[in-house]
């Protein structure tokens, strides 16, 4: 399209988008955008009647971003920056029923205005489906890339960044009803995408993330307790090393009795004994000292005798019931002691 040559982009062609082109965009450049594209651009926005500027990214040094052709922006902007390219910059002329017709917008935009746009395509993308709007295929598909995605970086040594790809394949395949059974691809897909982020967070030593990646196979997949070596014995790995013992050692001796001749297995339930014998001898080092101590009172020179020399001073009630005489209550008086 030519320079400086005003024409109409609305979709009705009944001249609400007039739109020049300041400067076309580079030969082969992409565009212009498909409706759900995600845009990037540059504006300034000034009226018509005075010229006065009401917004302008620039000024922001930030670019906007919307979703195109779902009236996330005026009318103007979806139809006139679906005639663009990558690179383009362009004048827009939008006539008030493809702005804000009658509202006004605060106090810089009255109602019924025409508004003037400098605009500039910075770019687009696809915007990413959901998972709820992708098919079965859709999401074994995006799932196995992420899977790949994330064996690349754990061999690069990234187990963090392995992790969470792991994770996000992971979730891709389960559809959160956890009352139907994940078909057998998906199944597969998930134990082994939640097993492999578990080994990524004990690379890591985040031993409670991997104790919760192993419970994401296991609560989803019980099954899985009876033949997942790997799964149970980073999750009896991770519980050890968080200190819980007991259940460490039920997820190894899992293990074990699954496959006795596993060397990590192995190894780790010789850790677990030690572990064991170090958290007896500490408990034994903490109580047996408090036990052991010499006794309260034999820790003094003596008993403490009140009034050992008989020099307090005493007072009496005489009892009677009657006129018969049934006796004398003697109390001593201490001064700062009770006997």
């Amino acid at each position: 399209m030519a320079s400086g040559e005003p024409i109409d982009v609305s979709v009705a062609q009944d001249g609400g988008i007039l739109k020049t082109v300041l400067r076309a965009a580079p030969e082969g450049a992409a565009g212009p955008p498909f409706p759900g594209s995600e845009v990037a651009a540059h504006y300034v926005g000034t009226l018509e009647s005075d010229g006065s500027q009401f917004d302008s990214s620039r000024d922001r040094g930030k670019p906007f971003q919307f979703s195109i052709g779902q009236g996330q922006v005026i009318k103007g902007w979806d139809e006139g920056f679906a005639s663009m390219k990558v690179g383009e910059k362009a004048k827009l002329v939008i006539r008030s029923d493809y702005g804000y017709g009658s509202r006004s917008m605060g106090a810089n935009i009255p109602a019924n205005s025409n508004l003037v746009f400098d605009v500039e395509l910075l770019g687009f993308k696809e915007k990413e489906k959901s998972k709820y709007e992708m098919t079965p295929e859709e999401r074994m598909e995006k799932a196995s890339k992420l899977k790949e995605e994330g064996t690349k970086e754990f061999t690069s040594g990234n187990h963090a960044v392995a992790a969470d790809l792991y994770k996000k394949a992971a979730e891709l395949v389960d559809e959160d009803d956890a009352e139907e059974p994940l078909p057998d691809a998906e199944k597969d897909m998930y134990v082994k995408c939640w097993g492999n982020a578990a080994m990524c967070c004990a690379k890591s030593k985040d031993w409670p993330e991997a104790i919760r990646c192993c419970d994401k196979v296991l609560d989803r997949v019980p099954d899985e307790a009876k033949t997942n070596v790997k799964v149970l014995y980073r999750r009896g790995l991770a519980k050890m090393n968080v200190g819980e013992l007991k259940d460490a050692k039920a997820d190894l001796m899992a293990a074990y009795g699954i496959d006795a001749k596993n060397k990590e297995v192995r190894k780790a339930i010789q850790e677990l004994k030690k572990r064991n014998v170090e958290a007896k001898e500490k408990e034994k080092a903490q109580f047996g000292g408090i036990f052991g101590k010499v006794g309260l009172y034999d820790e003094k020179e003596g008993v403490l005798v009140p009034n050992a020399g008989g020099d307090n001073p005493h007072v009496f009630f005489d009892v009677k019931q009657g006129e018969e005489a049934l006796g004398r209550i003697v109390m001593q008086l201490y001064m700062d002691v009770t006997p």
